[in-house]
């Protein structure tokens, strides 16, 4: 696969379940995110919780949830603010872009879809710095702010939503 492939971010479907329930991770990036499965279930139960899906050619490449939660206010004042959780390419897609690409169409794919929102957030791992990077290079800033998770320190970033 070559860095023209065509990626897309769509709502979950149940025409992607088998390929949520089979979606794996690498031990070592397991300790920064959950599995799509496990998000999704989360998202079944606490209904500010949108599950997103992030295709390569149609296939499932990757996976993040948007929170519009009292969770948000973990990570900033502003009201206006969605938080990105359990974000994760899969394996057979990284390296590829697919994450960049991904988190270049999120500015799109708010102001479509949650036209009211202005910003999202998100905390990373102190010690995951090829996502601290790969947030970085698609247009986060890094806000100074910390916060204690499961995993130890993750720095808080985030990314002013322009509206058109």
């Amino acid at each position: 696969m070559d860095n023209t492939v065509n990626v897309e971010l769509a709502f979950y479907s149940e025409a992607y379940e088998s390929s949520i329930h089979s979606y794996t991770l690498p031990e070592a990036q397991l300790i920064y995110t959950a599995l799509p499965a496990e998000a999704l279930a989360k998202c079944e139960r606490e209904k500010d919780r949108t599950p997103v899906l992030i295709l390569a050619e149609n296939k499932l490449a990757g996976f993040f949830v948007l929170d519009a939660g009292k969770a948000v206010k973990e990570y900033t004042k502003s009201s206006g603010a969605l938080l990105i959780r359990s974000y994760s390419i899969h394996p057979d897609y990284q390296g590829k872009g697919v994450g960049k690409k991904s988190l270049k169409l999120l500015l799109s794919f708010i102001n479509q879809h949650f036209p009211t929102k202005n910003k999202v957030v998100l905390g990373v791992n102190h010690k995951n710095t090829a996502a601290q990077h790969l947030y970085k290079r698609s247009g986060f800033f890094d806000t100074n702010q910390h916060i204690f998770g499961s995993q130890g320190k993750q720095f808080v970033y985030e990314m002013d939503i322009k509206k058109a």
